[in-house]
């Protein structure tokens, strides 16, 4: 996995450099971005929606089970910009159940996002600048069909990034890279952290960690219908893991069909060594009612 998260990482950076030898005809375009780059003051955007999903059975021969899901999502921004000062805003959160005939009724998915990165221009499209992520869940999970042990919770694990460094934004896309970053891991469920779950020492509830921190996302309108929102989160540790790179790669694609119904297709490729050494894969595919705004 260290060689796949190194492969990742410098992949980026590739891509990051080719963003930047464009930016010239970025700057040759700029009446085509300067309303998205120079608009002060608050401007505020996102999507929120409710995903259905339903399985009747009745004696049917191949067998299975009758189901019923919801899906809740929301991704919302919020960025100020005063002359050459800005802070940039975006909450993601996501909550689903899922019930089976079978299993009764089970957590699918369950995310809480928070982040926040404020800074000052240096330039047209750089800017030095202080960034604060914070990752957690809803509530308690549980490792399917045990329902007596949980092993996540509210705020166990929660992870909270501080780091400084540049800021660099182009049209409808945007990259943070810090060479110094903090990392906090909260583990505040007794029971989770006596065992020391989450590379918290057993008994105790928070663990620090520092690195180097890279956050890349997008957010456009790919046609009149279709939306797409994504964002990359790489950590590596200044320490015997170095190389083994936390990824966090979250994908949002909305197309509307009518004034109705909006199909979402909702991705999640997550790698976190604390809290399992495999990778880790959520696709939601739904059909349901969505806001934009």
């Amino acid at each position: 996995m260290k060689k796949i998260s190194l492969i990742l990482f410098f992949f980026i950076m590739g891509l990051f450099t080719c963003i930047t030898a464009q930016d010239k005809t970025a700057v040759d375009n700029l009446s085509n971005y300067a309303p998205k780059d120079t608009l002060q003051g608050w401007k505020r955007s996102g999507i929120a929606g409710i995903t259905f999903g339903q399985t009747s059975l009745n004696n049917w021969v191949a067998g299975g089970n009758n189901t019923v899901s919801g899906n809740f999502i929301l991704n919302a921004s919020a960025n100020y910009l005063k002359n050459k000062w800005f802070w940039d805003n975006n909450l993601s959160a996501e909550y689903g159940m899922v019930y089976s005939s079978s299993t009764d009724w089970q957590k699918a998915t369950d995310k809480l996002n928070l982040t926040s990165i404020a800074g000052y221009k240096v330039s047209s499209r750089w800017a030095a600048a202080f960034l604060l992520n914070f990752y957690s869940q809803f509530s308690k999970g549980y490792n399917y069909p045990d329902k007596t042990h949980h092993i996540s919770n509210l705020l166990a694990p929660a992870y909270l990034d501080a780091a400084l460094g540049l800021s660099y934004k182009q049209s409808d896309y945007a990259l943070f890279l810090s060479p110094l970053a903090q990392r906090a891991i909260f583990v505040l469920d007794d029971s989770l952290s006596n065992i020391g779950a989450f590379g918290v020492k057993e008994g105790k509830k928070l663990r620090f960690e520092t690195g180097a921190y890279v956050l890349a996302s997008t957010s456009q309108t790919i046609s009149e219908n279709l939306k797409l929102i994504a964002s990359l989160n790489l950590f590596t540790p200044y320490n015997e893991d170095f190389g083994n790179i936390d990824t966090n790669l979250n994908l949002l694609l909305s197309y509307k069909l009518n004034k109705l119904l909006t199909a979402t297709l909702n991705t999640t490729l997550r790698y976190y060594d604390d809290e399992i050494k495999k990778v880790q894969f959520k696709e939601i595919l739904g059909l349901g009612l969505t806001y934009n705004f």
